[in-house]
């Protein structure tokens, strides 16, 4: 069971994604790319909502998509970096 700042976060990127990319998501676990709700432009779009939302920087040098298929993967991300809501 997430914790009380995973949850935050979660619904901060849940927000993110509605208000910037208009994409309604469905649940946090939701595979945003296989099932078509965002696109490489649309990703673009969310890393530099992410980094505005939170302050922050993603260390982007080994991108990587499987970091941003689901909220629950960016959350999980975030945390690894050291970024909390």
């Amino acid at each position: 069971m997430p914790d009380a700042s995973t949850g935050a976060v979660n619904d901060q990127l849940i927000d993110l994604v509605r208000d910037r990319l208009g994409v309604e998501v469905p649940s946090s676990d939701t595979d945003l790319v296989a099932d078509g709700l965002i696109d490489s432009l649309a990703l673009v779009t969310l890393i530099v909502g992410i980094e505005d939302t939170f302050g922050c920087r993603l260390p982007l040098d080994d991108f990587d998509i499987e970091r941003f298929r689901s909220v629950d993967a960016m959350a999980a991300f975030l945390a690894e970096v050291g970024v909390t809501g």
